[in-house]
């Protein structure tokens, strides 16, 4: 370690390399390492002195020789020294790579406002762009992050207004505007508030409940950080929240709806690079129906309580397994469920797959023991055509899904079928969302191709079947025609197809159109509302800031 000349801050300086260096070095003067050579490099005086290792590749030019300080603070000398010490530290981490802070800067906004990541542009190495909005991160030296997004998306629905096939007609606008501001009050302790407005237009039928509610605390908690030892941290957090776990199959903000879906009660997360715990204990948010000019703010359904633990392993060489266990009481339907589940995700040489399933059980709201469960398995292939410029990356899925159904005997959401809790049904049981996950099988095909470097494109095919001849449900689970036994067991056949289009990373378009032909339920059951197809087209933009 060189003795440092006290000319203003002290600095440090030690190589590891047996070359010797000259007699003095002075600001003018930088020391010169072969490759693959380290210096550590200190700054500060008293309990302020901060130590970084460098990788003398990373510094100086080929022209120049490796450099060790690249640049050396005016004002300061060190000491001749006749041989330098060996640094004994294992090779230092290489700063981040330009590509690294760009996928950062177009992942910073999550599922979950409340998990953004602006970190990014605290790093001196990030040249990438800036958009509307970035001035408004890391305020007050750091803690403040204020951002919002704004949707908008016009609707088309032939023969499905409402819920499943209902034979009506709609055209209509939807509105939705986010506002969050994110403040660390102290390193353990952090607020975080997000505002929503959404509305409707120019429909000639009655909106769904997801569809408007015009101002609404979407969020509003208080997180408390109770243990961050830097390999783990455990913290806790009260208050109004969204849940988002695993592939949102039983648990979502549901992003899709105008509205997003919300939760207040109490909750604590332990994370570590291998280990993720959830643990929760909440009632939903009841969304007060914005009719009439109603803009009452919601709140919590003390009738309802969901609960529940949910764990993920991750870096397996398998992939990514979660394991859950999440309890939902209704006393308004009189039912209470608790389902056992697990989803394995991964990928190998040729194939990706993944497997989710789970068992229920519990008491239907007739007083009867529940017994249900459902199941989801896909497997993919991600192609590989050509090369360099004109390489063609397409992939395939196949899937399969399938959610119980209950007897004839009583129909009803508290049946003994399948509940699928509060989902992102939108996602996986077709985008027309005329079913929900229960009394239900859905054979389906999936293909999601590139076109250039900002246009992706998918075309989904489903076959639906009901598991038990009753009815279908609902996506908010009611059944479709409770009076009626089924006639046949089709439901039916769905294709989507969809264009996202990223016109940068904060804003985009979607374009999709989708066509259900109707199969033999429809023409052979009582009390259909009707047998016709039906189709939906839209269209959105949204931007984020």
């Amino acid at each position: 370690m060189f003795p440092a000349m006290k000319l203003g801050r002290a600095i440090s300086l030690s190589i590891a390399t047996v070359a010797a260096l000259p007699q003095s070095i002075y600001a003018d003067q930088p020391v010169y390492l072969s490759l693959n050579d380290y210096y550590a490099y200190s700054e500060g005086e008293g309990d302020e002195v901060t130590t970084r290792a460098v990788e003398s590749t990373e510094v100086g030019s080929p022209q120049q020789g490796y450099v060790a300080p690249q640049v050396v603070p005016e004002n300061f000398a060190y000491a001749p020294v006749a041989q330098p010490a060996v640094v004994a530290a294992e090779k230092p981490a290489k700063p981040k790579k330009k590509e690294d802070l760009q996928a950062a800067m177009k992942d910073a906004y999550k599922g979950v406002f409340y998990a953004n990541n602006f970190s990014y542009l605290d790093d001196p190495s990030y040249d990438g762009p800036m958009f509307f909005g970035d001035s408004l991160k890391g305020m007050a030296n750091g803690k403040l992050d204020i951002g919002g997004e704004y949707r908008t998306r016009f609707h088309h629905e032939n023969n499905h207004r409402g819920l499943g096939l209902t034979g009506l007609d709609d055209e209509f606008w939807l509105t939705r505007l986010r506002l969050f501001t994110n403040y660390r009050i102290t390193k353990n302790i952090r607020f975080y508030g997000e505002y929503l407005y959404a509305d409707s237009a120019g429909e000639s039928l009655a909106p769904r409940p997801i569809e408007e509610n015009r101002g609404e605390a979407q969020n509003l908690f208080v997180d408390f950080k109770l243990i961050d030892n830097g390999s783990s941290k455990v913290t806790a957090r009260v208050g109004r929240q969204e849940l988002l776990l695993g592939a949102q199959r039983l648990v979502s903000p549901l992003d899709w709806a105008n509205t997003r879906r919300t939760f207040d009660g109490y909750r604590m997360t332990y994370g570590s690079s291998d280990i993720d715990l959830d643990l929760f204990y909440t009632n939903p948010v009841a969304r007060v129906a914005a009719t009439g000019g109603t803009n009452r703010w919601d709140s919590a359904d003390d009738n309802q309580q969901f609960y529940g633990a949910y764990a993920t392993r991750k870096g397996l060489e398998i992939g990514s397994i979660d394991a859950y266990y999440l309890g939902y009481d209704n006393q308004t339907a009189n039912f209470s469920y608790h389902t056992i589940g697990s989803r394995l995700a991964g990928s190998g040489d040729f194939f990706l797959y993944e497997l989710e399933g789970g068992v229920q059980f519990g008491s239907n709201g007739n007083g009867t023991g529940h017994g249900a469960g459902f199941m989801t398995a896909g497997l993919g292939h991600k192609m590989t055509v050509g090369s360099g410029a004109k390489k063609w990356t397409p992939t395939l899925w196949a899937w399969y899904d399938y959610a119980s159904g209950g007897d004839a005997t009583f129909v009803a959401p508290g049946d003994d079928g399948f509940h699928h809790y509060f989902p992102l049904a939108h996602k996986y049981n077709g985008f027309m969302d005329l079913f929900g996950r229960r009394n239900l099988n859905d054979v389906n095909l999936q293909f999601i191709s590139p076109i250039g470097s900002r246009v992706n494109f998918l075309l989904w095919y489903h076959y639906f079947f009901l598991d038990q001849a009753t009815t279908p449900y609902s996506v908010v689970m009611t059944p479709f025609n409770a009076a009626n036994t089924a006639g046949s067991k089709d439901l039916g056949h769905e294709i989507d197809t969809l264009f996202t289009i990223n016109l940068n990373p904060r804003n985009s378009l979607l374009i999709g159109y989708s066509f259900f032909n109707s199969g033999d339920y429809y023409r052979t059951t009582t009390g259909v509302p009707t047998s016709a197809d039906a189709d939906f087209f839209y269209c959105q933009y949204q931007s984020q800031f």
